[in-house]
């Protein structure tokens, strides 16, 4: 064939070819979901999480397989791949583009005359997937605080008796609403999708579905696929609580939330009241405590500033006042009743003193007053012969005339 006389425009790029083919593997529907058997060979360890290897069809046939390490965690693997193992894989065919190279991307992986039945179990796994069952938007949250709990479980299990033990102690107000259900055995899987029916049904703010673990054989019912889809139809938020840590159901895929134990499930979705309730009082306690430690302190104070307050009170002054007014009076008045009896006693001595000094006392002693003229006599100088005379006794007066006139001295 001619190829000569086109231009650059005509060919396509080696990445457009690898593109095309890669497109192709994966909207080709044979291409996807391959299940294949054979012998693990040209193994290289784990590289940052994944596992190269190819598997075998003796020397007739080879092909190239990828085991990525977030498939490796979920698949929970028991075992290590090894050279000569015989496996059985399903996988889908990809193209790596740069290198053109073709590989079967594992999504399951088990030991061949072991894993039959996961094999099965692993093709209801991806088409639930492509479906969207498992798709992280489709999930509900859990209520923080819920008012009824629905239980799926038996009532004859450890797992109701944990659940009841945790609601008691984390919040008692909380409504359990059990449905008992066969949780092994060949009604298992119909009880199990009436329960989580009848339970959606009433409104409750939540459900858990669960039981207290078991073997690969007890957990088979939550296997099933009308279990799964019951739980994703259901309008009321669930939670799987099947089985312990190592232990992943169908339905844990498919649940809003995914415990390992139903204790933990009921921690999940049962608040711990009490503990707030605890903290709660302990703190209206210590409020109480402060606000009447604080009112004591400022009741203290506030008698202090009364206390100075009636000190500074006008009122209060001026009753000091007037009280103080009061006692200087009855004082003034003691001191001046005082000073008068002092005075009047003075005054008694003085006239007493003055009284034995005067004339008219000398009288009743035999003394009288002899005045001439209206005046007293003074000297006989004084007086002449026939000179009437004024002597006045203590008892009357008597008038005389002079008769005869001596001098001191003349006798």
């Amino acid at each position: 064939m001619m190829i000569s006389g086109l231009t650059d425009s005509e060919f396509r790029s080696v990445s457009e070819v690898n593109r095309m083919i890669a497109e192709t593997y994966q909207m080709t529907e044979c291409l996807n979901d391959i299940f294949v058997k054979g012998e693990v060979t040209n193994y290289r360890g784990p590289n940052a999480g994944h596992r190269y290897f190819d598997i075998k069809e003796g020397d007739r046939a080879q092909l190239s397989c990828i085991l990525w390490k977030g498939t490796y965690g979920r698949l929970g693997l028991k075992f290590e791949l090894e050279p000569g193992m015989q496996v059985a894989i399903i996988g889908d065919l990809r193209l790596y583009e740069k290198t053109g190279k073709t590989s079967l991307h594992v999504n399951y992986i088990c030991k061949l005359g072991e894993g039959e039945d996961n094999l099965k179990y692993q093709q209801l796994m991806d088409r639930l997937e492509k479906e969207g069952l498992f798709r992280e938007d489709h999930k509900k949250p859990i209520p923080l605080f819920p008012k009824s709990v629905g239980v799926v479980t038996s009532m004859y299990g450890q797992a109701r008796r944990d659940i009841e033990q945790i609601a008691k102690r984390r919040n008692p107000y909380v409504q359990l609403v059990l449905y008992h259900v066969n949780v092994q055995g060949e009604h298992a899987v119909r009880t199990i999708v009436e329960g989580i029916k009848k339970l959606d049904e009433m409104g409750l703010d939540s459900i858990i579905v669960g039981r207290g673990g078991g073997s690969d054989e007890e957990l088979k019912a939550y296997m099933d696929e009308a279990i799964a889809r019951a739980v994703y139809e259901a309008k009321t938020p669930i939670v799987s609580a099947v089985g312990h840590e190592g232990n992943w159901t169908l339905i844990d895929y498919v649940a809003d939330r995914r415990c390992a134990t139903p204790s933990e499930a009921a921690e999940i979705t049962i608040p711990d009241v009490m503990t707030t309730v605890r903290r709660l009082r302990q703190l209206e306690s210590n409020i109480r405590i402060n606000m009447r430690n604080g009112l004591n302190v400022r009741e203290l104070k506030l008698k202090a500033l009364v206390k100075n307050l009636e000190a500074l009170s006008p009122e209060r002054l001026l009753k000091e006042r007037m009280e103080r007014l009061k006692h200087l009076e009855e004082s003034l008045r003691q001191g001046m009743g005082r000073a008068f009896e002092l005075r009047v006693n003075r005054y008694e001595v003085l006239l007493a003193g003055l009284h034995g000094l005067s004339p008219t006392a000398k009288l009743v002693r035999g003394f009288g007053y002899i005045s001439s003229k209206g005046r007293p006599l003074l000297s006989v100088d004084d007086l002449k012969v026939k000179d009437q005379l004024d002597i006045r006794i203590h008892d009357g007066e008597v008038r005389t005339l002079v008769e005869e006139i001596k001098k001191n001295g003349d006798f």
